[in-house]
C-alpha cells in the first residue's frame, strides 16, 4: 500500500495565528504525557484580519486538524483520541469560529534503516518500514525532530475528495 505525509501546504502564506495558547503546554514536539495533561476543550482567538487564511492543518504551536479532517479520521481509526482548540475571532464582525483538533496519533517506530538524517538530527529522507506500519492508516513517525503524519492511501483520497484548504500531501518511500 502506498503511504503519504499530510502537512500544510506550502502555498499557505498567512495561516491564522493563535492566541491564549500556552506555548509550553501546546508544544511543537508534543508526546503522548504532555497530550493527557491538555483540557478536553480549550479556548483560543485569533486576529480575524482579511489577510489571515483559516486552513484544516495548522502546525503552530502543535499540529491540529481541523474538525472536518477529524471526523473523517474517525471513519478510519477510532483510537485516536482527540483534544479541542475552539477559535474565535477578536474582530467583531468576523464570524467564522474554526474548531481545531489535538490528536493523539499512534506512534510506531517504524523508520527503515535506509531512512536518512542530518547531523544535528533533521530528517533528510524518510523510508517508511512497511512490516511496522501494517494495518496503519493514520500514524505519526516515531523518533523524529520533525512532526510527521503518515495516511494511507485510501485515507488520502479521502481527504482529496473533501476540497480541503491548505493542506498537502507527498508521498513516501516504503521498503
Amino acid at each position: 500500500m502506498d503511504y503519504f505525509e499530510l502537512f500544510q501546504s506550502e502555498k499557505v502564506e498567512n495561516a491564522v495565528e493563535l492566541m491564549g495558547l500556552d506555548k509550553n503546554q501546546y508544544s511543537y514536539s508534543m508526546k503522548e504525557e504532555d497530550f493527557s495533561a491538555l483540557d478536553k476543550l480549550k479556548v483560543a482567538y485569533y486576529s480575524g484580519r482579511d489577510t489571515e487564511e483559516v486552513c484544516d492543518i495548522l502546525k503552530e504551536p502543535t499540529y491540529l486538524i481541523s474538525n472536518e479532517i477529524k471526523r473523517l479520521f474517525e471513519l478510519y481509526d477510532k483510537s485516536i483520541e482527540y483534544k479541542g482548540v475552539q477559535l474565535f475571532s477578536t474582530a467583531g464582525e468576523n464570524t467564522k469560529s474554526p474548531l481545531y483538533w489535538v490528536a493523539d496519533f499512534p506512534m510506531p517506530e517504524c523508520m527503515h534503516e535506509s531512512s536518512g538524517k542530518y547531523d544535528n538530527g533533521m530528517l533528510k529522507e524518510l523510508v517508511l518500514d512497511r512490516k511496522k506500519i501494517r494495518g496503519l492508516d493514520i500514524f505519526r513517525v516515531a523518533g523524529l525532530l520533525e512532526y510527521k503524519i503518515i495516511v494511507s492511501l485510501p485515507v488520502a483520497e479521502s481527504l482529496l475528495r473533501r476540497r480541503l484548504y491548505g493542506i498537502g500531501l507527498r508521498k513516501v518511500k516504503v521498503v
